[in-house]
């Protein structure tokens, strides 16, 4: 039973991913407002000036997005991933479900989500991780994950600067100890 916390830090590569992808989409959505704005010069049409609009609050959108990637890749200093003597805290920004107890978890297995190999991390009330959930956008993602995997605690192990076989032995050491529940780990 370790007696302090283990933090766990983003990939790099998840990280430069999520630069690339808020890129292209900063780029797509100008291409988009300068088609819009050249068509809505020519023909004045109400369509394209809505083209105009949505195009250019995703240019600031996905601005806003790259610069907190930004930010990660330049100054990976918070973890995205946190097991303490209380539980497990996902800090994963937007998607990540919080704090779980130890007491809530019921086990921890490998499973897959798009094709990709996860740990999921079952949890005796499923419904009560969703709901305690304070925005909208992890709880559509915790009720995603309840529907694809069974649970609403999913961890990623590529988007963590870990190797998989070490997260599962990290949450193997926190977890046999202390859920009573607990299931073996995958």
């Amino acid at each position: 039973m370790p007696d302090e916390s283990v933090d766990f830090y983003p990939s790099r590569a998840h990280v430069i991913t999520l630069a690339l992808g808020t890129l292209a989409l900063v780029v797509l959505c100008a291409v988009a407002a300068r088609l819009g704005f050249d068509a809505a010069q020519i023909s004045g049409s109400p369509a394209a000036l809505a083209v105009v609009s949505v195009s250019a609050m995703g240019v600031l959108v996905f601005t806003g997005l790259g610069l907190i990637v930004l930010r990660r890749l330049l100054l990976p200093t918070w973890p995205v991933l946190t097991l303490d003597d209380d539980g497990l805290t996902d800090w994963l920004p937007n998607l990540g479900v919080e704090q779980v107890l130890w007491t809530e978890v019921t086990g921890v297995r490998e499973a897959r989500l798009a094709f990709r190999r996860v740990l999921a991390v079952d949890v005796a009330d499923p419904r009560a991780v969703v709901v305690r959930q304070r925005t909208f956008v992890r709880r559509i993602a915790a009720s995603l994950n309840t529907a694809l995997v069974g649970t609403p605690v999913v961890l990623k192990p590529g988007s963590i600067d870990t190797r998989p076989e070490e997260l599962s032995a990290a949450l193997t050491g926190f977890v046999t100890d202390r859920a009573p529940l607990a299931g073996p780990v995958a």
